[in-house]
């Protein structure tokens, strides 16, 4: 008789189940503990320092296409009967390479096109003329069944004229959590208003003001330029009902105030701490499309 080896079937890895758009499309999250990605058994206790606000579980480290990342069970600490939520995120040994795209294409490969992408980077010049800054915002975002999936990029290359880097701090992160415990994304909101100024000493004639245009961003809670750069203004308060922010030029503040609903636009002018005026106009909201990366 001929005598037959029978290998084991080998068992699928971390990655294998991660990456397996079946298993989030029907994962119940009340029972994601039991499942075999949270009892993977190279998980350990996470004994670093708790970050405020979270409760941090476990912890490992694992490879996605050659290269290492770590993957986190963790949850919001108010929230203790929530289920863990997973993250994997880049080594704090590891931020030096930006590996946003690698992370983006494994993603795009197991779960198809995301369907929100945001991109808020944008480029300044650098202290020397020869270099130039690039900042790094990008957000992706799949759902599948009651699982959320969300790609976050952030932080600053800076390159020479070649476009080769000199300097780079990245972090890249895919958190896949229950739906109801992670916000949709919000996209950049571009807004083009007129203005027209009424003067408190004046007889009440309008006095017609630039037009202005910037983006919206809700995510981060901040007004940009067009070009995506970030404006210095104060009090920003971005809800999905109204948009509210203060700009400061000189002795002058204006306090901003756009209904999203409708795009009306009002503002307060004070000089000096003295109210000089006000300000009405109409907003053309829009949301600016991102192109997804193939």
């Amino acid at each position: 008789m001929l005598g037959l080896s029978l290998s084991p079937v080998e068992a699928a890895s971390l990655t294998d189940r991660i990456g397996d758009a079946s298993f989030w499309q029907t994962l119940d999250w009340n029972q994601a503990a039991s499942s075999l990605v949270w009892g993977d058994s190279n998980w350990v206790s996470y004994l670093g320092k708790q970050a405020r606000g979270e409760d941090r579980d476990r912890i490992q480290q694992f490879s996605l296409d050659g290269t290492e990342w770590q993957a986190m069970l963790s949850r919001r600490e108010h929230n203790s009967g929530a289920p863990y939520q997973l993250t994997i995120y880049t080594p704090a040994e590891d931020t030096d390479t930006d590996q946003c795209d690698k992370l983006y294409r494994w993603a795009f490969r197991h779960f198809g096109s995301p369907h929100i992408a945001v991109d808020g980077s944008y480029r300044l010049p650098a202290a020397a003329a020869s270099l130039e800054r690039r900042d790094i915002d990008r957000h992706y975002q799949w759902d599948m069944g009651d699982t959320r999936i969300t790609q976050e990029c952030i932080g600053q290359l800076v390159v020479n004229t070649e476009g080769t880097p000199q300097n780079v701090y990245a972090a890249s992160s895919l958190r896949f959590t229950q739906k109801e415990a992670a916000a949709e994304l919000p996209p950049l909101v571009s807004a083009k208003c007129t203005r027209v100024l009424r003067l408190s000493n004046s007889s009440d004639i309008p006095l017609k003001m630039s037009d202005i245009a910037f983006l919206i961003d809700e995510q981060s809670q901040s007004i940009r330029r067009p070009d995506l750069v970030p404006i210095r203004v104060a009090h920003v308060q971005i809800t999905n009902t109204q948009v509210g922010f203060s700009v400061t030029l000189d002795k002058s503040i204006n306090d901003y105030i756009i209904d999203r609903s409708s795009g009306q636009l009002n503002a307060t002018m004070s000089i000096s701490g003295i109210r000089a005026g006000v300000v009405n106009g109409q907003c053309v909201l829009a949301p600016l499309l991102t192109a997804q990366p193939e």
